[in-house]
């Protein structure tokens, strides 16, 4: 695991084994020896390590950090894996960009069951918008009163996390879970410690609970929110008129400016 571990780490960084080595204060052999499990650090120096890459030291030694989101040893993968990558069901649009598909609150509840089903996706109105930096987004209609100033109708859109290490405490995150289906609240991660994310609402009245970390089947952390307090009619339907429309208008600005 530790192995793994070390040279997956490395490889995100984009360093090679002397400037790890380096930084480590340990001669590159001694490090490279570590990457092909031919022998362990002492407990002073995985410390070192864990602070370099900036991962709790016990994850080193027992959690398979390049695997996807969620998706452990003795665990069920909850999505599609190729080759240790999940693949997430998306459209894309003519040019060949991914749409941000909307979930509409009619569909939220079927969502925890086919959202690794294409033609599920596939059935979802969509939409673009501009200014969004890479990644993979999703758009859901949210329910409730437990995320103040972002009310009930109004429609979140969120970055597809892939990573459980990813997940940053107090960021707001739809979550898909196993039980409670659709979620969005705010996040405080314990995995490095006991493998649980403790999920809160900005609204005091709603009290925190805890979920296991298999009980997450996708996380999107909120990069937007789209809403119109003081129009009358606040549906996901008007909304994604205005969606479309602006769309729309956006299209045809570049194709004159082609």
């Amino acid at each position: 695991m530790l192995a793994n571990n070390l040279k997956y780490l490395r490889r995100q960084r984009k360093e090679t084994q002397e400037h790890v080595a380096d930084a480590l204060e340990i001669n590159r052999t001694t490090y490279a020896d570590y990457e092909r499990g031919k022998t362990e650090p002492i407990a002073s120096l995985l410390l070192k390590i864990a602070r370099y890459f900036d991962v709790n030291p016990t994850d080193l030694l027992t959690i398979d950090l390049g695997v996807p989101l969620f998706h452990q040893r003795n665990s069920e993968p909850p999505n599609i894996y190729v080759d240790g990558l999940r693949v997430v069901a998306v459209t894309v649009n003519d040019n060949r960009k991914e749409n941000i598909e909307l979930v509409p609150v009619n569909a939220v509840a079927g969502y925890a069951i086919g959202f690794s089903n294409p033609e599920f996706i596939q059935d979802l109105p969509r939409f673009n918008l501009p200014g969004l930096s890479d990644g993979t987004y999703r758009a859901f209609e949210i329910q409730g009163k437990s995320m103040p100033p972002i009310h009930e109708g109004f429609i979140v859109v969120g970055r597809y996390v892939d990573r459980w290490q990813d997940l940053k405490n107090g960021k707001r995150y739809l979550l898909v879970l196993k039980q409670e289906g659709v979620v969005f609240k705010r996040v405080v991660n314990e995995i490095g410690q006991n493998r649980k994310l403790v999920l809160f609402s900005d609204n005091p009245e709603f009290l925190p609970f805890t979920v296991g970390v298999t009980d997450v089947l996708e996380a999107w952390e909120m990069v937007a929110y789209l809403g119109f307090p003081d129009d009358p009619i606040n549906t996901s339907e008007a909304i994604f008129d205005k969606l479309q429309a602006i769309d729309q208008k956006l299209s045809i600005l570049t194709y004159n400016n082609h």
